[in-house]
């Protein structure tokens, strides 16, 4: 549900999910094909918001070398 979340945002948004098994390769390709209504987007959206997203996207070291 989360990666056919995170598909219906923006064309421009690929997540790329990590496995080593292909039984999850396979249900992670079925999150594209479940259809979310505007409304299920909306909701989802919106607990998204509330749990809000903490904490930085690489420790101090990996952001040093950004845009460098």
């Amino acid at each position: 549900m989360a990666l056919a979340w995170l598909l219906a945002q923006h064309p421009s948004i690929v997540p790329i999910p990590g496995t080593r098994r292909t039984a999850r390769i396979e249900e992670n390709v079925g999150a594209t094909r479940v259809p979310l209504s505007a409304d299920e987007l909306s909701d989802l959206n919106g607990l998204a918001g509330r749990i809000g997203v903490k904490g930085d996207r690489y420790n101090e070291h990996h952001m040093s070398l950004v845009d460098k």
